[in-house]
C-alpha cells in the first residue's frame, strides 16, 4: 500500500501540469521577495548617499529582475513541456529584424533614457524646461524611466515626452539662487577697515557652511553720520536656500557681535 501510495505521487509529480504550476508558483514567490529585498535596499540611508536617483533606479532594478524572473520561467515551461522553439527561435529572428527596423525611436528613447539617468540630469521633483523636438516644456518632474519622462506643467497636465524627443534640458531646481543680505553697523572707525572686516566674517562664514555656498560679495551700500551699511551678495543651491540663508546671517550676527561691531545693529533681507 505504501509502495503504491509512492509511485502515485512520483507520477503526480512527475505530471507536467504540475511541474508547470510549482515553476509558476516558484517564480512568483521570487518576483515577490525580490521586489521587497530592492525596495528595502533602496530605503537604506548610506544608498540615498551614493545614488542621487532612489526612486527612478528602483523602478528600473524592480523591473529588470522581474523581466529575468519570468523569461527564465517561460523558458523552464518550455521545457517542461518539450517545446521545440527552433522554429519559432528562426522566425523570431526575421520577426525581429523587422520590428528593429520600425522601432528606432524606441531603441532612441532608451539609449537616451539611460544616458539621462547615468548624467544625473534631473530627478523626481525638479523643476525642468525640456526642450523637445515640438516644442518647449516646462514643469515638474513626475517619473523617469527609460523610455520617457513625465512632466506636470503649469497648466497641471501630465505631459509624457519620449526621452529620444528631448534636445536640451534646464534643471530650474538646480540652479543657484542669489540672495542679498543688508547689514547696518555703528561707524567707529574708517569705513575700509569696517568694510574688510566684514568681508573677513562673511567669508569666514561661507566655508564653514555645509551648503555649497558660493562665493560672497561685499560692498558699501549707504552711509551716515553715525552707521555704515554694508550689502552681502552670495548664491546657493535653490533646495537649501533658505537653511543656508538662515545659518549664514547667524554666523556672521554672532561674529560680528563678538568682535564687538554689531552691539546693536540690524540685519534684514533685500
Amino acid at each position: 500500500m505504501k509502495a503504491a501510495t509512492v509511485e502515485v505521487v512520483k507520477d503526480l509529480l512527475g505530471a507536467q501540469w504540475v511541474q508547470s504550476l510549482i515553476t509558476i508558483v516558484i517564480a512568483f514567490l521570487l518576483w515577490r521577495l525580490s521586489i521587497a529585498g530592492i525596495t528595502k535596499f533602496y530605503a537604506r540611508r548610506f544608498v540615498s548617499r551614493f545614488i542621487p536617483r532612489v526612486p527612478t533606479y528602483a523602478s528600473i532594478t524592480k523591473s529588470i529582475v522581474g523581466a529575468l524572473i519570468w523569461v527564465a520561467a517561460i523558458i523552464e515551461l518550455l521545457h517542461i513541456w518539450k517545446a521545440d522553439v527552433t522554429p519559432a527561435l528562426w522566425s523570431a529572428g526575421l520577426f525581429s529584424v523587422v520590428i528593429a527596423i520600425g522601432a528606432q525611436a524606441t531603441v532612441r528613447d532608451l539609449l537616451t533614457g539611460a544616458f539621462f539617468l547615468f548624467e544625473d540630469a534631473f530627478d523626481i521633483g525638479d523643476g525642468v524646461e525640456l526642450t523637445t523636438t515640438n516644442g518647449v516644456v516646462t514643469g515638474l518632474v513626475e517619473a523617469v524611466n527609460l523610455r520617457e519622462t513625465r512632466v506636470v506643467d503649469s497648466r497641471g497636465y501630465l505631459v509624457s515626452i519620449p526621452n529620444g524627443s528631448i534636445v536640451f534640458v534646464a534643471n530650474t531646481t538646480r540652479l543657484p539662487a542669489r540672495h542679498a543680505m543688508r547689514i547696518t553697523l555703528p561707524l567707529r572707525t574708517d569705513v575700509s577697515t569696517l568694510r574688510q572686516r566684514v568681508t573677513e566674517i562673511v567669508n569666514e562664514a561661507v566655508r564653514s557652511s555645509d551648503f555649497g555656498i558660493g562665493a560672497a560679495a561685499v560692498r558699501l551700500e549707504d552711509i551716515a553720520p553715525d552707521s555704515v551699511s554694508f550689502s552681502i551678495d552670495f548664491q546657493v543651491p535653490r533646495q537649501h536656500a533658505i537653511e543656508a540663508e538662515s545659518t549664514l546671517r547667524e554666523r556672521i550676527v554672532a561674529k560680528l557681535q563678538a568682535d564687538g561691531l554689531l552691539p546693536g545693529g540690524q540685519m534684514d533681507q533685500k
